[in-house]
């Protein structure tokens, strides 16, 4: 029974490998969103089942995304093995999985079932228990396991241990307890699942199954070939326009468990919203005795995009932006007279398609990849306007040299790493640097070494803070306090080499603004995070170049009772017209009589308070002295002398609170209506 039951187990295995048959991999599309689209054909003919093993950890993906494309039919339905079917196998054993942990757990697991024990002590009966038990055998101490049964000569032990066998005496019990093991067995060893695909048509015709599925990232990397300077320093003008060989490559892994054999592959680049949820696996509400509802819960230095700017500093004049040619700035060596082979070109262009949201590569034919191995291909392969130029971070004593490309194609450029040839000295390593992709028509800095031979010297220093705008009304002044910054950069070229530059000042917000007194020193563009000052030089030139980093600070004030400092400041402004600065010079007065007066005050409820400790003194001599004793008289005098000064102090204290309030009255009135 054990056999045939095993036989057609495996009768039921080759068949759903021969359905898988009938479903070919032909289209694999990988997403940089960590997903990949995996489509499978196969010719049909009316209605028929299809079958398609898949891995395990693919399954949730599969059930949240798969689709079928069939022209002139239908689906009936997709159906798959639970994921964990062993607690149904158990379902007509008499225990569960958690029984066979030990023997003994097992042995327990069937008490009251009659077991025959073959062995030196041959018995038949139900189990009643089986537990350890420590016995010395030969000064040894070993645990051993007592099992004890109830037979028709009453209870009977034996040791587990010095059985030949304990077999379910039930044939029926048997098998089933047979057949639980062997779907335990199933389960432990399957790392696929069996999908079965029901088609319902008419006539032959081919049909499609396409599923989203988890996949490695493929990865965008680059090799740039830069052309050799002109020789000579030529005039910017007559130097023919700089370009470099880029050639764009996809990194990429079949890790779906199945070979690609002739697929057609497609890489996208874009940041679709990818996610999974645990469909593969059973969920059970607890519910409680009295029904209720019960929801379930809902369930990324790289250069950025650079914009140039109309000249905007203070006494600049327009002037042209530096050549930035090659013939003019390099910081890798010169040429040499040998002529280096070309980069190799792609044996077939990938095709490119474009999106509002995506750019989409397809290899131009089809990839032969095996299960587990990985594919370098070339997807770009473009001659780009390219430029050199040293970039010069912030404060640092050193430029990197770099090179700014522009994408002047109709299709962007993935992010990825670059790894940067320079033709001139016989296709040599210039260095590494980062992309973080390009769309089409606009340029970036690749930043790829060092310039040692470029110096760099900076210094900051912080200047006074000014008042630049004020109003008042309605009793409020609200002014802009200018704080600033003085920037002074000393760039030294190499004694035989020009250079042109660009020197990176920091923005932190929108609202900075940086200005220099030097017409030739202007912003020529501005990223994200910082103000960009194109320069050029000629061979061993040094140039100081000195800015002004601005931030304005807005702040409110109450006219009434603000700080006096900032008003102070502002009446002393050059820019107030002589009314304006009357009106805030006569609300400076009225403060400092209004502070006068609240002087005054404080200066009277000291006066009292001194008078009240005087009196409580006076009060505690009276009680520690008897009342015929010479110094009463004298404490009595003095206590009515602080009663009248008392008196006096409060009525002094009201007439002052009165004239504080008269001027805060007046203060109040004169800047109600005051509006500058």
């Amino acid at each position: 029974m054990i056999r045939l039951a095993f036989a057609a187990l495996l009768l039921c295995c080759l068949a759903a490998r021969a359905d898988a048959a009938d479903l070919t991999l032909k289209r694999v599309m990988l997403s940089s969103g960590g997903v990949g689209y995996f489509e499978y054909s196969a010719d049909v003919d009316g209605d028929v089942s299809l079958g398609l093993d898949v891995p395990l950890g693919q399954v949730d993906d599969i059930l949240k995304s798969l689709v079928v494309f069939d022209a002139s039919g239908s689906v009936a339905g997709v159906e798959l093995p639970g994921r964990d079917t062993s607690v149904q196998a158990f379902g007509d054993a008499p225990f569960g999985p958690e029984a066979l942990e030990s023997p003994a757990a097992y042995l327990n697991a069937l008490r009251g079932t009659e077991v025959t024990v073959q062995g030196p002590r041959p018995m038949t009966g139900r189990i009643v228990r089986a537990e350890p038990a420590t016995e010395t055998i030969e000064n040894a101490s070993m645990q051993r396991i007592r099992v004890t049964l109830l037979g028709a000569d009453g209870l009977r032990q034996f040791v587990l241990e010095d059985a030949d066998s304990v077999q379910v005496t039930d044939p029926a019990l048997r098998e089933r307890i047979e057949h639980a093991l062997e779907s335990l067995r199933q389960d432990a060893s399957l790392t696929t699942r069996h999908l079965t695909i029901r088609l319902k048509g008419k006539g032959s015709r081919t049909i499609a199954v396409g599923y989203v599925a988890g996949a490695p990232l493929w990865k965008a990397t680059y090799r740039v070939m830069l052309a050799p300077a002109p020789a000579g320093n030529a005039p910017p003008g007559n130097a023919p326009p700089a370009t470099a060989r880029l050639q764009g490559w996809a990194t990429l892994e079949n890790q779906s468990g199945t070979d690609w054999t002739g697929v057609t592959l497609t890489l996208q680049y874009g940041n679709p919203v990818t996610f999974r949820q645990a469909l593969y696996r059973s969920y059970f509400v607890q519910r409680p005795e009295v029904p209720v509802e019960i929801l379930g819960r809902v369930m990324p230095d790289v250069d950025t995009a650079a914009r140039g700017v109309r000249p905007n500093m203070s006494g600049a004049v327009p002037v042209p932006a530096p050549a930035m040619t090659m013939a003019k700035s390099s910081a890798i060596a010169a040429p040499v007279a040998t002529t280096a082979p070309p980069m190799a070109p792609s044996a077939d262009a990938a095709q490119t398609n474009e999106t509002g949201d995506e750019t989409i590569f397809t290899l131009a034919q089809p990839v032969d990849l095996a299960a587990g191995h990985t594919a370098n291909v070339p997807i770009i392969d473009h001659e780009v306007p390219a430029a050199r130029i040293d970039l010069v971070p912030f404060q640092h004593t050193h430029p990197l040299a770099a090179v700014r490309i522009r994408n002047d194609g109709t299709r962007s450029f993935p992010a990825g790493v670059l790894t940067l040839y320079d033709s001139a000295d016989g296709n040599s390593f210039a260095g590494d640097a980062r992309l973080g992709g390009l769309p089409a028509g606009e340029t970036r800095l690749l930043s790829f070494a060092q310039d040692l031979r470029t110096a760099v010297e900076t210094s900051v220093s912080g200047q006074p803070n000014i008042v630049t705008a004020f109003s008042v009304a309605d009793g409020v002044l609200n002014y802009t306090l200018r704080t600033r910054q003085l920037i002074r950069i000393t760039v030294t070229a190499p004694a035989k080499e020009p250079r042109d530059l660009l020197l990176e000042i920091p923005k932190s917000n929108a609202d900075q603004t940086l200005s220099s007194d030097d017409p030739r020193t202007r912003v020529t563009e501005q990223t994200a995070n910082a103000f960009r000052i194109a320069l050029s030089l000629v061979p061993g030139e040094s140039r100081v170049v000195t800015v002004s980093l601005d931030q304005p600070v807005r702040q409110v004030t109450a006219l009434v009772d603000g700080d006096n400092t900032v008003l102070q400041s502002i009446a002393g402004e050059e820019m107030l017209n002589p009314a304006a600065r009357a009106a805030l010079s006569h609300v400076l007065d009225l403060r400092r009589d209004e502070a006068r007066k609240k002087a005054e005050v404080a200066r009277q409820r000291k006066s009292l308070s001194d008078v009240q400790d005087d009196e409580e003194r006076i009060r505690k001599n009276l009680t520690a002295i008897g009342t015929t004793d010479a110094l009463r008289a004298r404490l009595l005098k003095a206590l009515d002398a602080d009663e009248t000064r008392i008196e006096q102090s409060r009525k002094a204290i009201d007439d002052a609170q009165i004239e504080v309030d008269r001027a805060h009255r007046a203060l109040a009135d004169a800047v109600a209506t005051l509006r500058i």
